[in-house]
């Protein structure tokens, strides 16, 4: 008997990225293999489903934080660690040290990066310039899921910012039009930023008005937004460093963000 040869494509997400898998093959092969290829169709659903399952539970400071970049209002020792930072590309650990907190009060959250870094650098000192193409952190901020626009922060050692809102993942706005009013941000860098070793750490502070993306200007007990956090590192080796990864050299990855929940719990 003569068999007909069947091509079978299987076409699956995995963490972003479109896998495509084709069978050559007789009928009696793909009869055959039937049980395996929906093993692994049952495995790529499972691990794909874990690209944003990351969730960060904030408190509510009831003491102002001074923006100053030096972290050592006595509160952010009340703040949750982030310090499973890992390799963008492969969710692998980053050997570059990486810790964040968030708090929030009725106006704004807060935002603090500690970085180790034995080299840091930068040169550009504009706002709104292209700071991604150094070294960075940043913050993109989603409160609404169903809304495809989101907004991103990005702070490099020499303190300079950029805000941007993104209609969607391929469309923004003019950077230098649109600036978040009543933003604060500061680092301090303890180093030279010149890209020499000799560095020991770099810190960030940044506190974003709530009114930027709710009508109220505040947010309430359970509610939640989706953020994902990241760090650029060039010196002495390119990386991309995130909190919840995409799985590939683009941030921009709405899909992939972790929840911030608001607790509504008081600290002080």
């Amino acid at each position: 008997m003569i068999y007909k040869l069947m091509k079978i494509m299987i076409i699956k997400k995995y963490n972003g990225r479109t896998i495509h898998m084709r069978f050559g093959s007789h009928m009696n092969f793909f009869r055959n293999n039937f049980v395996g290829i929906l093993l692994f169709l049952f495995v790529v659903q499972i691990v794909s489903g874990q690209t944003n399952n990351k969730f960060y539970e904030a408190y509510k400071t009831t003491i102002l934080i001074k923006v100053d970049g030096r972290l050592d209002d006595s509160v952010w020792t009340k703040a949750v660690s982030i310090n499973d930072f890992v390799i963008n590309s492969n969710n692998t650990p980053s050997p570059y040290k990486t810790e964040a907190k968030i708090l929030y009060d009725d106006n704004h959250v807060y935002f603090a990066f500690n970085c180790a870094d034995k080299n840091i650098w930068s040169t550009k000192t504009k706002r709104d310039d292209h700071l991604w193409e150094e070294e960075v952190v940043e913050v993109f901020i989603q409160p609404n899921r169903k809304e495809p626009s989101y907004i991103e922060l990005e702070v490099n050692p020499l303190g300079a910012l950029l805000d941007a809102f993104l209609i969607d993942s391929t469309k923004h706005l003019p950077y230098d039009e649109w600036n978040i009013k009543e933003l604060k941000w500061a680092v301090q860098v303890n180093g030279t930023i010149d890209g020499e070793s000799g560095d020991t750490a770099w810190t960030c502070e940044l506190a974003f008005p709530i009114s930027t993306v709710t009508v109220q200007g505040s947010v309430k007990e359970g509610d939640i937004w989706y953020i994902n956090l990241y760090r650029a590192e060039l010196k002495p080796e390119f990386q991309l460093i995130s909190w919840s990864p995409t799985y590939r050299n683009d941030f921009h990855m709405p899909s992939c963000f972790g929840k911030l929940i608001f607790t509504g719990k008081e600290v002080r």
